[in-house]
């Protein structure tokens, strides 16, 4: 089949980023056959890319905490899965609050996590933290959760890994092949794109933020918005010093390590549109004044901006909108973790066989746009101007 021209496949996959490219490797896996992937610019490229790349353990609910263990259980086994590269940098993530009723929050969440099997996970509190993180400085901290067996990846290592087998199962994929738009057609979707047009049977949308201008031609509405996610690198710090993916849940204060340096933001949705990365670093350096003074003085050597695709409740789309028009998009800057897990559970519901020991239904695309649940709200980020 040429790369340019008109073409023909059982299945294309519109999007490259770590949820497309899991979902072509889940579906050859499965035994689906003429699976043609296309992606607008490089493999992972876009939202992906920019990812903190956590992966944590630390939800509130059976399906988050399940989720969570299966993606964890993907990046620990990723480099013998696939025999590629793709180490897991095993930091640790630590949630804190200086609010006793979030508090509270954190230590039944982490009951219902060590019920299903996740963890281990330790309720700290404030020495307890700072034994942990020194350079926190714990006065009026409330206590914090530590998963001492969760860290953080280089996303685009894992979707190589996928990419390498999904290659290895007869999969195509084609970068730098924009498309501009789906057509219904004679017994399937037209795919138009820049080099050409492709003729599925199948199409599956997983374009992230640009998901909904492809389909709202077809008349299909999907729950995906864009994020803007600011942050910083610092010049190198806190040498030798393992650093826990830190979140502070009021604030959405967070600190990572980045190689020799720091990647530090502040986890808001719901920001102004003239919120950029200058204003991040601001409310970032002033939280860090009362929570890790000792942070202050590194100076800056990069400021970034990503996307991620925004859902109203938290949960991705991942579901059948019409005949043989699926999508996968809106994982609310969870895709690193959650993305392979879902795309996995797509790829079975797709093939005809669901997963029996959890059910895709949340994710479905048709359903009614809401808020996130009150019991998931270890899902969301703190809102700009509100509460933690």
């Amino acid at each position: 089949m040429s790369a340019r021209g008109a073409g023909r496949a059982d299945t294309v996959i519109v999007g490259g980023g770590i949820a497309g490219v899991a979902l072509a490797y889940y579906l050859a896996r499965g035994g689906a056959e003429d699976v043609v992937l296309v992606e607008r610019d490089q493999l992972g490229g876009a939202s992906t890319a920019a990812s903190f790349s956590g992966v944590r353990q630390q939800f509130s609910t059976r399906l988050e905490i399940e989720l969570s263990k299966r993606g964890l259980r993907f990046w620990k086994t990723c480099a013998e899965e696939f025999d590629w590269p793709c180490p897991f940098a095993q930091t640790g993530y630590l949630l804190i609050t200086s609010r006793p009723e979030t508090m509270g929050r954190l230590e039944q969440s982490a009951e219902l996590q060590r019920e299903l099997g996740a963890g281990p996970v330790q309720i700290l509190g404030p020495d307890a933290v700072r034994a942990v993180s020194p350079w926190l400085a714990t006065e009026g901290l409330a206590g914090g959760a530590y998963t001492p067996e969760d860290g953080r990846v280089t996303a685009t290592d894992g979707v190589a890994a996928l990419a390498k087998g999904a290659r290895g199962l007869g999969v195509e994929i084609r970068q730098w092949w924009p498309v501009s738009g789906i057509e219904r057609g004679r017994g399937g979707y037209r795919v138009i794109g820049a080099l050409g047009t492709l003729d599925a049977r199948r199409v599956v949308v997983a374009a992230g933020i640009w998901s909904p201008a492809l389909l709202e031609p077809l008349g299909a509405q999907v729950d995906v918005s864009p994020l803007a996610l600011h942050y910083a690198l610092t010049a190198p710090a806190l040498a030798g010093e393992t650093v826990p993916l830190t979140i502070d849940f009021d604030t959405g204060f967070c600190v990572e390590r980045e190689g020799p340096a720091l990647a530090v933001s502040m986890l808001l949705s719901g920001t102004p549109p003239d919120y950029g990365p200058q204003q991040m670093l601001e409310d970032w350096f002033a939280t860090a004044q009362r929570l890790a003074p000792t942070l202050v003085d590194p100076g800056i050597s990069h400021l970034l901006t990503g996307q991620a695709d925004e859902v109203s409740d938290g949960h991705p789309n991942a579901g059948r909108l019409e005949d043989e028009l699926w999508v996968l998009a809106g994982f609310a800057g969870h895709g690193v973790m959650h993305g392979p897990p879902v795309a996995e559970l797509l790829a079975a519901t797709m093939l005809g066989s669901p997963d029996p020991a959890l059910d895709l239904g949340f994710c479905d695309p048709l359903r009614v746009p809401g808020p996130v649940p009150d019991n998931e709200w270890m899902v969301a980020q703190r809102r700009y101007g509100g509460g933690g």
